[in-house]
């Protein structure tokens, strides 16, 4: 599998159902690239590119900005993070970079959508 980025591949994104659905934004993987050199440390993908059906099966909303539309790619990963050092390290860094950003108890979601409000939410 191709790499966007030096520590980045395509399949790291690609829907857990396998279906092929879509592409990710390269802008949130260069983004995510940015975060990744400063933190020095890998960062797992739990989910990036949703297909519609995957999506619904986890009861996320029709609105997600995991959901490739119109042709246009994913806009949104979600990035693995279950301890509270994680959060600490990640988060400055990923503020830098993300103006959209959602925290989990075990996950940090980050999203360039700009049809979203921006700001920190929480799940």
């Amino acid at each position: 599998m191709p790499y966007l980025t030096d520590h980045f591949q395509e399949k790291e994104f690609e829907c857990s159902c396998k279906c092929k659905a879509g592409s990710i934004s390269l802008d949130l993987v260069k983004k995510l690239e940015k975060v990744r050199i400063k933190y020095n440390k890998s960062i797992q993908i739990n989910s990036g590119i949703r297909c519609i059906v995957f999506n619904r099966s986890i009861g996320s909303k029709e609105t997600s900005s995991h959901v490739p539309r119109n042709g246009k790619p994913s806009l949104a990963a979600d990035l693995h993070c279950d301890t509270m050092l994680m959060r600490k390290e990640l988060l400055p860094l990923l503020l830098d970079e993300f103006d959209r950003i959602g925290i989990h108890k075990q996950f940090i979601h980050v999203d360039i959508d700009m049809n979203k409000p921006l700001g920190v939410f929480i799940y």
